[in-house]
């Protein structure tokens, strides 16, 4: 911690009076000029010891940069708004600008973080079994047709297995079905156990006969913003694409409500998930509503199958919202940079404008239309410009014209955000669009307040993270490394054992060779052959990108 101004002046006087003690001078009184130069001297000092964690974090960023690691900045706050669509279909596109009044007053825009699709549809209950019981989950808002089938609360007895599992009932269904539409998970957070599994856990429909098959299951891979999409496990070429591969909206790394939201993928239109009610639930349905024959219609049925060890399903999942998504306090900054004029070094934030941090570049283009590369980047053009971002400044390099000139000018596009100023969106007030909508009768609200936003990345962090590349944690070197890997793939391995064993090759030398026995439970796998054929096919891709180049995998499941 460095010391105060204070401190370093008493330090100074102690220095001085102990030198002076050893030519046998006793200095007792204060003489006014020492005292002002003393004074002086320590404000010199504080002011320069007081950057030190500047300057780490610039020399840190530095080598992050050269090293042509991810380097972060300000982090925006996150919120999930949910939609409401009363007339028809619509379809919200990644980077929809959504506007808000927050508590503090003005107002402040929201991007949506990735695009979904909103229809009339709605869920008609959400119910969790654990226990041998099946109970609805209390809290949320019912539709008026749940309501009158006169629901309880308490648990009924069912026998749908050893899992637990959470069962969402939908409604209204478009002509889409439920293409691309956004799921958010409203869990407690004390809940760790089940945020991590909901982030890992393949969903499943129903189908008509209501059976929970291959052809209705759905596995999770990464989106924008800490969030979820799914693909279907036998794949048909039907996915939902991934939304921050265009420039509507940056790239974000996980914000504060990541890992509770989640797209669902295109349902092919000759799908057959509908059915009335999953097979096993029929009597525990009879016993949650009293008057079940209103409850009973042809629904979507997803099923969540879950580890054992989570928290108790009633009390840390507190609710579901259907046609949700996160949205990231972003905004675009765009500026035209004249070099004669403004200099190659630019501030991000010059007097007069409202306090904006940078979360990432966009594009910086030239005056010959060439793009600037990073500093540190790898480029084949020699007269290509270059840059460099701070959390303050951007500093630029003139590319070259053809001729041989330097660029007048360029264009710069960042992504900035508030900060930690962003967090102030209390939940419902971010509830207009920018833009006028074609489609009438659709609402927004924000279900949550922002939070998760800071003016750039603390040290202690950035520090903590390029520890762990150094560290080689995507890198497999050990016995230990491997089984961790595999145990992280897929939370359904319940145990690795590694043998190396050395085999016979074509030409009939020997060869060492790492072989991998998977023990997983039958029962966590909706249809166990192909799920597991599929599971170990991309494990193979997984572990041959982090393996050294002369290390050779083999690997057989076994069911525990």
């Amino acid at each position: 911690m460095n010391a105060s101004v204070a401190e370093i002046d008493l330090q100074l006087r102690d220095e001085f009076r102990r030198h002076l003690g050893e030519y046998g001078i006793e200095w007792t009184a204060i003489d006014p000029v020492l005292a002002v130069m003393f004074r002086t001297l320590a404000h010199q000092i504080g002011s320069i010891t007081s950057n030190t964690n500047a300057l780490r974090a610039a020399l840190l960023g530095e080598l992050l940069d050269g090293l042509n690691l991810d380097r972060r900045f300000a982090q925006p706050s996150q919120t999930i708004v949910a939609y409401r669509c009363e007339q028809e279909s619509a379809e919200i596109a990644a980077g929809t600008e959504l506007i808000g009044k927050p508590e503090k007053g003005g107002s402040s825009s929201f991007l949506a973080d990735y695009g979904i699709s909103v229809s009339p549809a709605r869920i008609a209950g959400v119910f969790v079994y654990e226990k041998e019981s099946l109970r609805l989950l209390s809290g949320m808002a019912l539709p008026e047709e749940t309501a009158l089938a006169e629901p309880s609360y308490d648990a009924a007895p069912a026998r749908l297995g050893s899992f637990p599992c959470i069962y969402i009932a939908i409604e209204n269904l478009a002509p889409s079905h439920l293409s691309r539409h956004g799921l958010f998970l409203q869990i407690s957070p004390d809940a760790a156990l089940l945020h991590a599994q909901l982030r890992r856990e393949n969903w499943c429909f129903a189908s008509s006969s209501g059976r929970f098959t291959e052809r209705g299951l759905m596995r999770p891979s990464p989106l924008n913003g800490g969030q979820l999409r799914f693909d279907w496990l036998l794949n048909s070429g039907r996915s939902v694409p991934e939304a921050s591969s265009n420039d509507e909206i940056p790239t974000l790394p996980g914000g504060f409500w990541q890992g509770r939201c989640f797209v669902l993928p295109q349902v092919p239109a000759d799908n057959d998930f509908s059915c009335r009610q999953p097979l096993g639930m029929e009597a525990p349905l009879r016993q949650i509503f009293r008057r079940y024959a209103l409850f009973d219609k042809p629904r979507a049925w997803l099923r969540i199958r879950l580890d054992p060890r989570i928290e108790p399903l009633h009390t840390s999942l507190t609710a579901a919202h259907l046609h949700a998504q996160s949205a990231s306090n972003v905004q675009l900054l765009h500026q035209t940079v004249r070099f004669a004029e403004n200099g190659t070094t630019i501030p991000l934030n010059p007097e007069g404008r409202s306090k904006l941090f940078l979360v990432s570049g966009m594009s910086i283009a030239g005056e010959s239309g060439s793009t600037y590369l990073p500093e540190y980047g790898q480029g084949v053009h020699a007269g290509a410009g270059r840059y460099r971002l701070d959390q303050q400044r951007i500093t630029l390099t003139p590319g070259k014209m053809e001729d041989g000139q330097p660029e007048s000018y360029a264009n710069v596009r960042l992504w900035m955000t508030e900060g930690r100023e962003g967090n102030g969106m209390g939940a419902a007030r971010l509830n207009s669009f920018a833009k006028p909508t074609w489609t009438s009768g659709l609402f927004v609200a924000n279900l949550t307040s922002s939070a998760g936003g800071t003016d750039g990345e603390a040290l202690h962090v950035a520090r903590r993270r390029f520890a762990e590349v150094l560290l080689s944690r995507e890198r497999l070197l050990t016995r230990t490394d491997l089984e961790t890997a595999v145990r992280s793939f897929d939370t359904r391995i319940s145990a690795v054992d590694v043998t190396p064993r050395t085999v016979r090759g074509l030409r009939g030398g020997l060869r060492r060779v790492y072989h991998l026995s998977l023990h997983a439970e039958r029962e966590r796998f909706v249809e166990g052959e192909e799920e597991s054929r599929i599971m170990l096919v991309e494990l193979r891709s997984f572990l041959a990108e982090r393996v050294p180049l002369d290390v050779e995998l083999s690997m057989e499941l076994a069911w525990a």
